[in-house]
């Protein structure tokens, strides 16, 4: 009989994909963990040579799950983390008045000179500032999530290839439900890698967020929207919304305080 060592020793190459505010720091930290539990080698893209070939027995990260031409010509295991885009306005509004990321603070001719930290922060209310998000940096993270921005060759390779898990799903995962699919489709031995998994979730440790983030709750969008803000969202993003399989129509603007 077989083992389950044997059967995974033709290790695959692992792809783990992320978007802007939908837990890249929590993933980079849970798959390095999980790397150094199984011997296998762990790249952050954003430090890696873009043409470098992908190898066999290591977990790749891209934070933006648009991966380097060398990985779409081969076969890997991957798996995508999304979130209602909702709650990335949200998060993202937040986060880019306040960060110290560069691209923030670069002067833009589209902003007639200024940087994104600034415009964001000339709005007096917070309202503005979710409206001026959901139409600017969380615009390209839904467009990325919902169909890699148009970009044909990266989507077929995400459909072909990779499993959509979404952040909500794995906030609250503590039967470690969710994270035992992941574990399979990217073919990982579930009982070392859980103990990463559990180290920095979000349910058992606090910390885990650390100063990148507000907070790591789900469904933040229900408290904090208003049926005018949210109708101002879906005639944007209520598609994405639907491709995503967040809302089948737009009845959820009912639900939310006047």
């Amino acid at each position: 009989m077989i083992s389950q060592l044997t059967r995974l020793r033709p290790s695959p190459i692992r792809c783990i994909g992320t978007y802007h505010k939908t837990g890249t720091v929590w993933m980079r930290r849970v798959f390095k963990d999980v790397a150094a539990a199984i011997g296998s080698d762990f790249v952050d893209l954003r430090e890696a040579d873009a043409a470098a070939v992908p190898q066999k027995n290591t977990i790749y990260l891209e934070d933006h799950t648009h991966f380097p031409a060398p990985f779409l010509k081969r076969k890997v295991r991957g798996i995508r983390i999304v979130r209602d885009p909702r709650d990335v306005v949200i998060s993202g509004a937040h986060y880019h008045a306040r960060s110290s990321e560069a691209w923030l603070h670069e002067a833009k001719p589209f902003f007639d000179g200024k940087t994104y930290a600034e415009m964001i922060n000339s709005f007096e209310t917070i309202t503005d500032r979710y409206r001026f998000e959901m139409d600017n940096a969380a615009a390209d993270t839904i467009a990325a999530m919902t169909d890699a921005k148009g970009d044909k060759a990266q989507q077929q390779f995400l459909e072909q290839n990779f499993l959509t898990v979404k952040y909500e799903d794995l906030v609250e995962d503590t039967e470690l439900t969710e994270f035992s699919k992941v574990c399979r489709h990217l073919k990982l031995p579930v009982r070392k890698a859980k103990s990463a998994f559990l180290k920095h979730s979000l349910f058992a440790n606090k910390n885990a967020v650390g100063h990148h983030g507000r907070s790591g709750k789900k469904a933040q969008w229900k408290t904090v929207f208003d049926q005018k803000l949210g109708r101002a969202f879906a005639d944007r993003h209520q598609r994405s919304l639907e491709i995503l399989g967040y809302e089948t129509d737009d009845s959820w603007i009912e639900s939310l305080k006047p």
